[in-house]
């Protein structure tokens, strides 16, 4: 016997709308070098349905890779939601990569536009003649780096540009068993392996982020994911602040210990999340300054050494906590 109750898809574009719905005045802060922008999650819905527009405009296929090579910005995450939720996979290329192994994955994923930080072009357009199949490349302006003269032929599309000229899409994914996004891991041996997240798997590892005795990420939280976007869809936290409506710090393309520390206290940051490395040069900064927001530091990537946590407890009252996960279970 079937039961009675209401079948709706477990999809990205609910998360988006929740967001876009019932906490368009919270937003995302991101860290530039001149400072800080902000956007409401109002404005930044809006333009990120105008992005959907764009990957329409550009003849991106139904089911096209759209890659980004990016920092953790607000442009980031409008990338993040405007792929998935017009049917097309993202796809978050990790700047660390070796350069074989990025031509690779490139290739492996049939991407078929590049979204790239101007402040990383340097280190992708060398590649540039090793993409089979990329269209299209698009630059997102963060204020720093030069333009290499040889682009292998792309005209270099401007992001703000395109956003401008394109109008807004409405979001309707029927099957949540559809690729919202891949991750391709170099944890094993040969090369990278792709990993294909569904708008199912990324809905329900959400949820799991919320729940009280993981993360429990709630609507009064202010987040900071440290661990890159291109790291296992940053554990999955931007995805959780956008359904819970918390407000979200993207520490830009600088992740030193001071500037890392003076979003912390100067955003009231409640969680911030990051590897190993990271928390080792942030604990001296934080030192006599004003922690009383955090209440979680999610810690992954490698085993926490217990000193720094130990360290973490005594200098701001919190232990790190020690998360765990892999590219290939979402995370």
């Amino acid at each position: 016997m079937q039961g009675l109750m209401q079948d709706v898809p477990l999809a990205i574009p609910h998360i988006f709308e929740r967001a876009e719905k019932y906490h368009p005045h919270k937003g995302i802060v991101t860290a530039t070098g001149d400072g800080v922008e902000r956007i409401t999650y109002g404005g930044w819905a809006e333009r990120t349905r105008k992005l959907g527009g764009v990957l329409d405009n550009l003849g991106i296929s139904a089911d096209g890779r759209v890659a980004t090579f990016a920092w953790n910005t607000a442009r980031h995450l409008e990338l993040y939601f405007a792929a998935p939720c017009t049917g097309r996979v993202l796809h978050t290329l990790n700047i660390r990569l070796f350069p074989e192994q990025l031509t690779y994955i490139v290739n492996h994923a049939d991407d078929e536009v590049i979204f790239v930080d101007r402040s990383l072009l340097g280190l992708l357009a060398p590649l540039l003649p090793t993409f089979e199949n990329l269209k299209h490349l698009v630059l997102m302006d963060d204020g720093k780096g030069d333009i290499p003269v040889d682009l292998n032929g792309h005209e270099l599309l401007d992001y703000e540009e395109l956003l401008a000229a394109a109008d807004p899409v409405e979001f309707r994914i029927d099957d949540e068993h559809r690729a919202a996004s891949m991750c391709y891991t170099s944890g094993t041996t040969g090369n990278p392996k792709g990993v294909v997240y569904t708008h199912r798997s990324t809905f329900l590892h959400t949820m799991g982020a919320m729940t009280a005795d993981s993360l429990g990420v709630r609507e009064s939280d202010v987040i900071l994911p440290v661990v890159p976007m291109f790291h296992a869809n940053a554990w999955g936290l931007a995805h959780a602040a956008v359904a819970t409506g918390a407000d979200l710090i993207m520490p830009g393309p600088d992740l030193s210990g001071p500037a890392v520390a003076k979003l912390i206290v100067g955003e009231k940051v409640t969680v911030a999340a990051g590897v190993p490395t990271i928390w080792m040069a942030v604990l001296p900064e934080l030192k006599g300054k004003d922690t009383s927001a955090l209440r979680a530091i999610p810690c992954g990537g490698s085993a926490v050494p217990k000193a720094l946590s130990e360290a973490y407890r005594e200098q701001t009252g919190l232990p790190i906590f020690q998360a765990w996960g892999m590219t290939e279970t979402s995370p």
